[in-house]
């Protein structure tokens, strides 16, 4: 009998989506009913409605913001801004609306300490590189995958991390790599290639993860 998951699971519960009946996972990791997605996403669910409500909270600080506040206040609630946007990409349901609220927000901030960095080129350097640095953050949390192994407490244990990619779709692999480094990557195509050499009895099966794994090994040579 299959399960039913939700049409845009939390991370909790899509990691257990990732798992369900997946032969590069463990028996005890791929096995499991109804009742496990249900807790899971009971806790997505909480997660979900506990950032909503810290979210309207800081849009509030954000509005009672002054005209001549100074750098470091509104630089703080930037920091919280981002975070925000980085947590919100992995909720479950749809939250475009909240993170189109804090690009627009992040960018009236930023406009503002840019105002006061003006004539000095360091500093406006500086920006300028934050700026591209957090786009290329907030482009690559468009995957689901990004948002679920930057978490605080990710459900992708340290030793799921290999079969969770082999199971991912192109694009997520592409920005998921990223946010490793030469070696971390050269060990990451090590152990893909052994996991699916112990795996050769379930090789039909496994078609998409041979073609992640030589993805991944272009990745690395890039």
């Amino acid at each position: 009998m299959s399960l039913n998951f939700s049409s845009m699971p939390g991370a909790r519960e899509r990691h257990l989506k990732r798992q369900y009946k997946n032969p590069l996972f463990t028996s005890e990791h791929r096995e499991f009913d109804e009742r496990r997605i249900s807790g899971a996403r009971y806790m997505d669910e909480k997660e979900r409605d506990e950032f909503l409500a810290s979210f309207h909270t800081l849009l509030g600080k954000v509005a009672e913001l002054k005209p001549n506040e100074g750098s470091e206040v509104m630089l703080e609630l930037k920091s919280q801004l981002d975070q925000s946007y980085e947590q919100c990409s992995g909720l479950m349901g749809e939250h475009d609306s909240e993170k189109e609220a804090i690009v627009k927000l992040v960018s009236v901030i930023m406009t503002s300490v840019r105002h006061g960095a003006e004539g000095d080129p360091q500093a406006e350097q500086n920006l300028d590189e934050e700026e591209l640095a957090r786009n290329t953050h907030f482009q690559l949390l468009q995957h689901p995958l990004v948002a679920d192994l930057l978490r605080l407490h990710s459900p992708i244990a340290q030793d799921q991390l290999i079969p969770t990619l082999l199971s991912e779709s192109e694009e997520a692999i592409r920005a998921a790599f990223q946010l490793f480094d030469k070696d971390h990557q050269m060990l990451i195509c090590k152990q893909a290639t052994e996991l699916l050499e112990a795996n050769k009895q379930a090789m039909a099966k496994l078609s998409a993860a041979l073609r992640n794994l030589e993805l991944m090994q272009q990745l690395l040579l890039e």
